[in-house]
């Protein structure tokens, strides 16, 4: 009885425990994802929001047509950011959107308003960074990694829906602006904390009933995954039905107890091989956990942590290794998503992940940072006119039809931007930076189409901000 009461209680303490690190390892998980998403949604405003015509078209007087048909609509079909505002040094609201419906009606926003306090809040850290900066550029430029850690973020009630706001200031990236009025003003977006984005991220996380409530919870439980607004107050909580893996220890445990009890030397052996596998079965469980914190859920491709890895190492490398990486966006890829069904979406991500994986092959590293978004590490070339081949292929292998299923077929495309190194710098920030810049100059020259960056210090870089147009196809 005395053994079979040690067993039992052994095995009640390795259930609990077990238990417990699969609950610790969700809920890191699930911060993290937290994390990534302010600073993608960040990311996402940065490309729109530093930009001399941005900067240009929000000053007195609007330049309207732009902010409709260029800002909003960026914002609203390529990163689905659900309302969009656009607010004065002096809490004026001048412009503001739903999805594509952009209204022009100035609008003074009282001191405790919600938007009102992240944009004085985004503008006094911009301010307060360019006074202890000693820049001849600190007026009008930041590292756009200086400006995500600015940018003021919470999660809030916007037009009643649940959703995560971030602020960003609207700044020149070329300086050719007049810096004669009040600057900076401040963008403020909301995503909404929908079916489809709750969805979205348990793509990545593959939890098991995953759902947001807002408010306290109604018990004090290590489940509830707090999510805390503005003034500190719990906002709401993520919950889902964590893995049990302590079940299987338990019932494994149970007749081996049972056993024990008339026959200890026995159950004893029984005992050691059995707490030998479950050792295994904990350690297995762990590298799991520790692959997929790595590893795209979806397509299986290693995500933005262990790209930023991968780059550590090559750039360690330089200047003997030189390499080059491609960021990617696919075009035309929320219609599949709107007129099929996330699932078609799914079939056409893992499609393209397929492909891009067997084209660049042992020539470097494919990734998956989100949505729609890849990017590429190429380590075995640097030359440009390989580097164009590559690219061409790419763009090729994307323009394929894709079977999603039915007898139906979609067609879609790729916008790449390239950036070498070391000429486009020797960091990570720097040459991401230079890829995303050339990405979006692919994207409006009419898409489907690649560009390489140029090194900002070149002597004929020009107006052309870090990237050059010769090496662009369609």
């Amino acid at each position: 009885m005395l053994s079979a009461a040690s067993l039992t209680f052994i095995a009640h303490m390795a259930w609990r425990e077990a238990d417990r690190k699969a609950l610790e390892s969700e809920q890191m998980r699930m911060d993290a994802m937290l994390k990534d998403i302010h600073w993608q949604i960040g990311r996402d405003q940065l490309s729109l929001a530093q930009w001399d015509k941005t900067f240009n078209a929000v000053q007195a007087p609007l330049d309207k047509e732009f902010i409709k048909d260029e800002l909003v609509e960026y914002l609203w079909e390529d990163y689905v950011l659900d309302r969009t505002f656009i607010v004065r040094k002096d809490g004026m609201l001048i412009a503001e959107a739903v999805e594509l419906e952009t209204r022009f009606e100035p609008k003074q926003l009282p001191p405790d308003n919600l938007i009102r306090k992240l944009a004085d809040q985004t503008r006094a850290a911009f301010e307060a960074k360019r006074g202890e900066s000693g820049s001849v550029f600190s007026d009008w430029y930041m590292p756009q990694s200086v400006l995500l850690d600015l940018s003021a973020a919470t999660f809030a009630l916007v037009d009643g829906t649940p959703a995560f706001l971030s602020a960003m200031p609207i700044l020149p990236d070329d300086g050719q602006v007049q810096l004669n009025e009040d600057y900076p003003l401040v963008l403020v977006n909301a995503a909404y904390f929908d079916e489809d984005w709750i969805a979205e991220i348990n793509d990545q996380l593959s939890f098991k009933d995953l759902h947001f409530q807002l408010g306290m919870p109604s018990q004090d439980d290590v489940r509830n995954h707090l999510v805390v607004a503005a003034d500190g107050s719990v906002f709401g909580y993520f919950r889902w039905d964590h893995a049990k893996p302590g079940r299987e220890i338990w019932a494994a445990a149970l007749p081996l107890i049972f056993v024990l009890a008339t026959l200890i030397a026995v159950v004893a052996f029984a005992a050691a091989s059995k707490i030998s596998r479950l050792s295994t079965s904990l350690e297995e469980s762990e590298r799991k956990n520790h692959y997929f914190a790595r590893h795209d859920a979806l397509t299986g491709l290693p995500n933005r942590h262990h790209f930023s890895d991968c780059l550590a190492f090559a750039l360690d490398n330089l200047p003997d290794r030189p390499f080059a990486i491609f960021t990617c966006d696919l075009d035309r890829f929320k219609p599949v998503n709107d007129t099929y069904g996330h699932e078609a979406g799914d079939k056409v991500i893992c499609a393209v992940a397929d492909r891009l994986q067997g084209l660049v092959a042992d020539k470097g590293v494919v990734s998956r940072i989100g949505g729609d978004e890849f990017i590429i590490l190429v380590t075995s070339l640097s030359d440009k006119h390989p580097l164009q081949l590559l690219a061409n292929q790419l763009r090729s292998a994307v323009a394929q039809p894709f079977d999603i299923g039915n007898g139906q077929q979609v067609e879609i495309g790729i916008s790449i931007g390239i950036a070498t190194a070391p000429d486009c710098g020797a960091t990570e920030k720097d040459l991401i930076r230079l890829a995303d810049m050339a990405l979006y100059r692919a994207k409006d020259n009419g898409r489907n189409a690649f560009e390489f960056a140029m090194a900002p210090s070149a002597p004929d870089a020009g107006d052309m901000s870090g990237f050059t147009t010769q090496s662009k196809l369609h």
